[in-house]
């Protein structure tokens, strides 16, 4: 017999003693889990371990080892590393042609805090950038490129509160 030919209560049951959790919880997060999965963004973008407030420690993103969000930060737009999107865009020259003909450092981050999920269209022109090898970066950081965006925040620090109206606005 298959997991979804169960009853409901039988569902919840299993997933209770899994994760802690209702069925119709996990089932909407795998479902946000294949969807992250289909944008196919760049690891630059990606956090590979979130924290998790329920275990109090790092766990490997739900990508890897399934665990539904609310058992983490409780919001998917914490699987992207904010820091190093707001990184890119600083980096980026907005006096070029190519770098400018879409969208301002602003209107990506307004675009960012409208909805997390327009980070695909970020992730594609990021893309764009680095595969024609336009010249994009401001002189200041020609030297290191997109080098080192990784970050390695705390626990308390997601990146997130960037998106918000009024912070970090860019000048």
């Amino acid at each position: 017999m298959e997991f979804s030919c169960l009853p409901k209560d039988l569902k919840n049951l299993i997933t209770d003693f899994a994760f802690g959790t209702k069925w119709e919880i996990v089932k909407n997060d795998l479902k946000v889990c294949d969807e992250i999965k289909n944008m196919k963004l760049s690891p630059v973008l990606t956090r590979s371990t979130i924290w998790s407030h329920k275990y109090d420690a790092y766990m490997p993103d739900p990508l890897r080892q399934f665990e539904p969000i609310c058992n983490l930060t409780g919001s998917w737009s914490d699987f992207i590393d904010w820091s190093a999107v707001r990184e890119i865009l600083f980096r980026l020259d907005y006096r070029r042609k190519w770098v400018s003909f879409v969208y301002s450092r602003d209107e990506w981050r307004q675009l960012f805090n409208e909805n997390w999920k327009n980070i695909r269209q970020f992730d594609s022109f990021f893309r764009f950038l680095i595969y024609t090898r336009v010249d994009c970066i401001k002189p200041l950081w020609k030297a290191c490129g997109f080098d080192c965006l990784k970050s390695y925040a705390t626990p308390f620090r997601t990146g997130r509160w960037w998106l918000r109206p009024g912070f970090g606005e860019f000048n």
